[in-house]
């Protein structure tokens, strides 16, 4: 899978050379959900640990990534802000 040509502002951009199944599903919600604070909102985590979890350095709880998961399958509408 090829990163995204065009990152919607507001999200980390795609992890490099450290991508995981993790870090490119929050990362497709982070763009699904408009941005990195509504992306935090919704999981109800801080936006660095995002920023963390995105950029591949750690893998996020469970919850948090089946969660995400949620975003990315019923494919929020982008720039609404929830799923």
């Amino acid at each position: 899978m090829q990163p995204p040509t065009d990152p919607r502002p507001g999200c980390p951009p795609f992890p490099g050379s450290r991508v995981t199944v993790y870090s490119r599903t929050l990362h497709r919600a982070c763009e699904l959900l408009g941005g990195l604070e509504a992306l935090s909102r919704q999981l109800r985590v801080p936006p660095e640990k995002l920023v963390r979890w995105i950029d591949g350095c750690e893998d996020p709880p469970l919850k948090v990534f089946l969660d995400a998961v949620d975003i990315v399958l019923l494919g929020a509408e982008p720039g609404s802000g929830k799923a």
